[in-house]
């Protein structure tokens, strides 16, 4: 029974799943007279569809008149006893696959006059089993499937079966390879079914008498059928044939196709296949005129030749293919570049498959034994001369073989009416450069599951795309005009499994995309995307479906308010956290235009706490369809994941655990804030000067520049440093000068004369009030306007303070009369408590004058 299972894994592929599994999924119910089966009522008949598969039954108990269509597969069957199915005579379809009947019985089947459908596949029937008198009961049989029973030489006598259309059985024998006489009854059948794939099947030789009785056949399949060889006239009587299948027979070869050709001219064929008729590893083979040129004369519609090592075709070969062609498939090849290319303009076909080139192979597990083991050799024509190869590299681009040029435009030759063209699984290493296609109506490309790293381009002459799949292809770069303005008709276009978070983020403009104006899907799956600018789909206006999931997205940076035709948004497995409120707005602006949009969020890192509030409650109450929204979930403050079930109750809690404290917390906050600063300002003006002596006196002595008193001998190198505005320097330089320093050995510091160059003013200023005894200051109307004056006043107080043990320094001389009210407060402060003299300006009073001033220095 296992074999069975894995029989049905090869044929449908498919993994095998149990019966009661399948037949729940299809809306099946356990039938009232056998609960152990399930059924179904027929929509036409109003009947029952039993289905008893899977059971272990052992035999076939009775069913009541009321079924239509009766499964017992898989069960373990020996024998179908008679008169079993004697009641059942509304019955129309019987399945007793894949048991283990090896008895069948004269009357088994009486009663299924109208059965129109059997199946007996893999079980054990022998020769005493399949009778005449056994398929006598069968009167409306037009289906009938014995595979899997006979490995010997059998042929079973359906003769009866005059209705008979679809015919499956094995064909094994040992001396005639000729399909009994007895089957020329079978006016009606018109489908023979003996492929080895799914049955046993052996015809070492095809001869004109095989199919001498069957000349009505219609589709014929031959698959696997260990066949050596078809002689000439095999096929020749089957004018009706439409499709023939001679895949699987590794030791045909291809110079076999000639008999089997010129047998099909004129003949009603439609498709033809022709896979696998070489061994694994076989040598590369050559396609001749003379092999297909006989198709020209019919009217063929699909032509297979997939897995033959194809290498080259003769030129002019593809020419005799008929207008009638629309399908060729040569999967799973190693064509090499050559003239036949040229001839691939001239053909008609629609769909073009030409993936798995390079496949890697293993050999077959039980590789047939050949008569001779064919090594091809090339035909003489297949010796191109060199020039012709350079003409063909210059015409199709190969993996480091264009003369290095990245700005040679490459020619590629496509059919004219081709449509859809497949190159996928190609294991192709190419970097795209500029490409052109010849004329074409090129509809569908795949080229996925390929090697294309860079896609450079431009890609040109599109003009009818509108599918591109590019998927797989480890590519990293895409220029910015890749995708020319040819592409203006291309609505899907499949990037996934690529390496673009390497060029996307750098696309400020969205220039990669900006020529695909009828974009309506778009997929950037798994291409380890951080981020996307905010223009990237700025030219996607009509774009319907967008699926980045698999990436590693934080925040959706790029721009959605004007993709209002967006129906579908894959942000699953992806970084994100929460959607921002800007984000937001623009999926609610394309709400409110398509209403009709659906977001997927899950496996994210979504988060339900304070700062995502807003976008939890966005999610309770937008009409956005978010994919399985109740299977998705979001992780607490705590650190507990919660699947996001109730929205209303989540957003409940996080508006009371983050609105109770965040509004006392912001006004604390910002309190405590204006309190340190006011402190800070009102300690910084209070203490100004303070602040700017300590300043200049710890820059002068980092500086070492100046030198500095010696403390104990309490030497300074001025008697007095002499703070003047500039306006009053007349009689600075003239009496205070001549008098003081000239006449009485004052040593003076004046900032014209004693400042040293290259120190800041403000650094001369300190230290010179700092190295001087005392500072007289000549008080002015300029001088209170003065700002350096200020500056010197005040610093000579803080040097009185804060280095003289408050010994009074300050030396004021009231030039001219000041009004009190015209003293600033920190100076009418001094001149109110320190003692200061006027300036008498007349004979007399000067002398008075300078002699006080000049004791008072001394």
């Amino acid at each position: 029974m296992m074999l069975s299972f894995y029989i049905l894994f090869l044929v449908f592929g498919i993994p095998w799943t149990s019966p009661t599994t399948i037949k729940s999924q299809n809306g099946f119910t356990p039938c009232e007279f056998y609960p152990d089966c399930q059924c179904n009522k027929d929509n036409e008949s109003s009947l029952y569809i039993a289905d008893c598969s899977g059971l272990n039954m052992t035999q076939i108990r009775k069913f009541p008149n009321i079924i239509v269509k009766l499964t017992l597969r898989m069960n373990s069957l020996n024998e179908v006893k008679n008169g079993t199915f004697f009641e059942n005579r509304l019955l129309r379809t019987l399945d007793l696959s894949f048991n283990s009947i090896n008895t069948l019985w004269p009357s088994s089947f009486i009663g299924l006059e109208q059965l129109t459908e059997l199946d007996l596949q893999q079980n054990s029937l022998s020769r005493k089993s399949l009778t005449y008198s056994v398929f006598a009961s069968f009167q409306s049989l037009v289906y009938l499937n014995l595979k899997g029973n006979f490995y010997q030489e059998f042929q079973p006598n359906i003769s009866s079966l005059v209705r008979l259309k679809t015919l499956k059985m094995d064909f094994a024998y040992k001396e005639t390879t000729i399909l009994g006489k007895q089957l020329s009854n079978l006016k009606r059948l018109m489908r023979l079914d003996l492929s080895g794939f799914t049955g046993n099947c052996s015809i070492i030789h095809l001869t004109p008498q095989t199919f001498q009785y069957l000349p009505q056949i219609h589709h014929l399949n031959l698959s696997m059928c260990k066949i050596k060889s078809v002689q000439k006239g095999t096929f020749d009587k089957m004018k009706n044939i439409i499709s023939l299948d001679l895949s699987g027979n590794t030791c045909l070869k291809f110079q076999v196709l000639e008999n089997v050709t010129i047998d099909l001219q004129f003949s009603a064929i439609k498709i033809l296949k022709l896979n696998k008729i070489h061994k694994v590893f076989d040598m590369n083979t050559y396609l001749q005129t003379s092999h297909i040129r006989h198709l020209n004369n019919t009217a063929i519609e699909e032509f297979h030749l997939d897995s033959n090592r194809l290498q080259q075709i003769e030129s002019g070969a593809l020419k005799y293919f008929p207008k009638t062609l629309k399908y060729v498939s040569t999967r799973d090849n190693m064509f090499s570049i050559g003239p036949y290319l040229y001839d691939l303009m001239s053909m008609s076909i629609e769909l073009f498959d030409i993936s798995d080139m390079f496949k890697a192979h293993k050999e077959d597990r039980h590789p047939e034994t050949c008569n001779m083991n064919f090594v091809c050799t090339w035909h003489r024509e297949a010796q191109y001369n060199e020039n012709q190869n350079i003409q063909m590299k210059e015409l199709l681009f190969e993996s480091g073989q264009h003369y290095h040029d990245d700005n040679a435009v490459t020619i590629i030759p496509i059919p004219y009416r081709l449509k859809t063209l497949r190159f996928r699984s190609s294991d192709s290493k190419y970097k795209i450069a500029a490409v052109t296609l010849s004329n074409n109506k090129l509809e569908r490309i795949d080229v996925s599951n390929n090697i294309l790293s860079q896609l450079i381009g431009p890609l040109k002459n599109t003009k009818n795309l509108k599918y591109l799949n590019l998927s797989s292809n480890v590519c990293s770069n895409i220029s910015t005009f890749f995708f020319s303005p040819d592409f203006n008709k291309l609505e899907e276009l499949l990037l996934g499994n690529n390496l673009l978070g390497l060029v996307l983020p750098s696309d400020t403009f969205g220039q990669i995309f900006q020529n695909l104006l009828n974009l309506k899907k778009l997929d950037l799956s798994e291409n380890r995307i951080s981020i996307l600018p905010n223009q990237i789909f700025k030219s996607q206006r009509k774009l319907e479906i967008l699926d980045l999931s698999s990436n590693f997205l934080e925040k959706i940076d790029f721009k959605l308010s004007h993709l209002s035709h967006l129906s579908y948004l894959n942000l699953r497995n992806n970084l994100l956290t929460f959607i921002d409120s800007h984000t937001i707005l623009g999926i609610n602006h394309i709400v409110n235009m398509s209403k009709n949009l659906s977001i997927n969020l899950l496996e994210n890192r979504l988060v339900c706490t304070c700062s995502s509030e807003s976008f939890i409650k966005w999610i309770g109450s937008t009409s956005v369809q978010l994919v399985n929204k109740y299977h998705t979930f979001c992780q607490l403050s705590t650190g507990k994941r919660i699947l996001m079930i109730n929205i209303p109750e989540i957003y409940k809690r996080l508006e009371k655990d983050c609105t109770s404290y965040e509004v006392l917390i912001s006004v604390l906050v910002v309190t405590i804030l204006l309190f340190f600063i006011v402190l800070i300002l009102g300690f910084s003006y209070r203490f100004r000067w303070k602040l700017r002596y300590f300043y200049y006196m710890v820059k002068i002595r980092s500086r070492s520049k100046i030198p500095q008193i010696d403390e104990d001998e309490n030497e300074y190198m001025y008697d007095a440093f002499v703070s003047y505005a500039d306006e009053d320097r007349l009689f600075i330089h003239t009496q205070l000068l001549q008098t003081l320093e000239k006449e009485n050995g004052i040593r003076l510091c004046l900032h014209k004369r004693n400042f040293l160059p290259g120190n800041d003013i403000a650094t001369n200023i300190t230290s010179a009030i700092h190295n001087s005894r005392k500072t007289i200051v000549i008080m002015t109307y300029h001088y209170l306007k003065s700002y350096w004056c200020m500056f010197e006043f005040n610093m000579a107080r803080m040097e009185s303070i804060y280095e003289r043990n408050n010994e009074n320094v300050l030396f004021l001389v009231v030039f001219e009369q000041i009004s009190a009210r015209d003293f600033p407060l920190h100076i009418l402060e001094v001149v109110q408590s320190q003692s200061y003299i006027e300036f008498p300006n007349d004979e007399q009073g000067d002398v008075v004058f300078w002699l006080q001033l000049v004791t008072a220095l001394k």
